[in-house]
């Protein structure tokens, strides 16, 4: 507006003097509809191409606006017909929001700001009204022009402040939207990890499987040491194969008996031990060779049942 103001201001002024001459021609006997018509179509048209610059910028600011807050974004979406808007119930929804409260709040305040401007360039435009009539119609235009652009820079300055404030709470809202819930966050962690019911249960289905080939790998030790109800630890030693000896079975309670259960039905000797039992439950795991401290005290027992077998030690 500002860089336009001349310019408009002149030809508003040139509208106004061609109008006025145009009727000042004619005779009240000789005002018809399509000579009213024809002013007044002629000043439409004229006050269209003084304003246009200006709303060519207004449009061209709009978009890049938008652009900046939200990017490019081409959607026919907001066109469609939708059947919800015409629900009376919805509509009341959205009115007495929180989101509806803050548009009315910013709609009060937009009012007022542009009503506090226009009072305050009446109230200035009072006082200096006697100055006015002595004026013509291009002197008019030119005196009110700078008390009209104060009043708009005003009202877009304050607008501005309102536009900065509305855009960190829109922001706000809209990251606020993205979140998920607890639930949605659930299923999504259901989805990434897989369902906790499903994973317990393969969970547990490889407990029995890996039970399953330690019972089975019991058959084939050497010996089991036991503590005498508690514990049991199978051991395997292959001369040839392996460099120590290797526990294949351990479990105490209810799977100690079934180790030495299966030991008895397979011929396996089960020897009691109550020390090394103990120290190899807790220091050594199924598939781990013996370590180095335990060497003296698992051979007296691979001895012991070397000759008890009658195998050579």
């Amino acid at each position: 507006m500002y860089a336009f103001s001349s310019w408009s201001m002149k030809g508003m002024a040139s509208v106004f003097e061609a109008s006025l001459g145009e009727l000042r021609e004619y005779s009240q006997r000789d005002w018809t509809v399509s000579t009213v018509s024809s002013i007044t179509f002629f000043a439409l048209k004229s006050f269209l191409l003084i304003l246009l610059p200006i709303g060519v910028c207004s449009f061209v600011m709009a978009i890049l606006s938008t652009i900046v807050q939200t990017g490019f974004v081409w959607s026919t979406k907001s066109l469609e017909p939708d059947l919800d808007k015409l629900n009376p119930m919805s509509g009341l929804s959205r009115i007495f929001s929180f989101n509806g409260v803050f548009e009315l709040i910013k709609a009060v305040i937009k009012l007022g700001v542009a009503l506090g401007a226009l009072y305050s360039f009446f109230t200035g435009l009072v006082r200096e009204v006697p100055n006015i009539w002595a004026m013509n119609v291009g002197g008019i235009m030119m005196f009110l022009g700078p008390h009209m652009f104060r009043m708009l820079l005003i009202v877009a300055m304050a607008m501005f402040v309102i536009a900065l404030v509305d855009f960190a709470y829109q922001k706000f809202q809209f990251e606020r939207r993205l979140r998920m819930t607890k639930q949605e966050a659930r299923d999504e962690r259901k989805q990434l990890e897989g369902d906790p019911a499903i994973k317990g249960r393969i969970r547990a289905m490889q407990r029995q499987m890996a039970s399953r080939r330690m019972l089975d790998a019991v058959k084939t030790a050497d010996v089991v040491i036991t503590n005498p109800t508690h514990i049991a630890i199978a051991i395997l030693f292959d001369r040839e194969q392996m460099m120590a000896p290797k526990i294949v079975a351990k479990g105490a309670d209810h799977m100690a008996e079934r180790i030495k259960q299966i030991a008895r039905d397979n011929g396996v000797p089960c020897v009691e031990n109550v020390p090394l039992a103990r120290a190899l439950f807790k220091a050594l795991k199924v598939g781990q060779m013996i370590s180095r401290e335990f060497y003296n005290a698992v051979a007296e027992v691979l001895a012991y049942v070397y000759r008890i077998k009658g195998k050579v030690n």
